[in-house]
């Protein structure tokens, strides 16, 4: 999802970038960044070991609707952009009156960008879920067995 072999480490790398100050937007962030290392350290010990993990029904059923929200883009990088969008927005009334001839023009340009980073921020979550659900199934054959 990332253009790189490391799939949820790159997500957990995106998530430890940004500031604390930011992070405080999203409720959950801690929460989510702290199973989401779990997952990967219990993947990473079925796929390198063969020693069983405390894999557990919760963590389970945590990441399928941790999927479930990178799908939906309610994961916390998704919430994070939402929250960064809305901070950053002026207040149409200002926006308004403060708009004219050229800067219309130029408003106009940055909404097509804008537009294009939604949709590469969409692939970006679709390709991310991907990922997530691979790990699933991995648990879930692991767990059958």
């Amino acid at each position: 999802m990332f253009s790189s072999q490391s799939g949820i480490s790159q997500y957990i790398t995106e998530m430890e970038r940004n500031p604390f100050h930011s992070r405080s937007a999203v409720p959950l962030w801690d929460e989510d960044y702290r199973r989401l290392k779990r997952v990967r350290w219990m993947r990473n010990q079925i796929a390198h070991t063969a020693s069983a993990t405390d894999c557990n029904e919760n963590d389970v059923a945590w990441l399928g609707e941790f999927h479930i929200w990178l799908l939906e883009q309610r994961g916390p990088l998704a919430l994070l952009w939402k929250s960064d969008q809305k901070r950053s927005r002026p207040s149409p009334r200002r926006e308004c009156e403060q708009r004219t001839g050229e800067e219309q023009r130029v408003s106009e340009n940055a909404q097509g960008q804008k537009k294009e980073d939604i949709s590469l921020k969409r692939i970006f979550m679709v390709l991310i879920g991907m990922a997530i659900t691979a790990v699933f199934l991995i648990f879930y054959r692991i767990m059958a067995i």
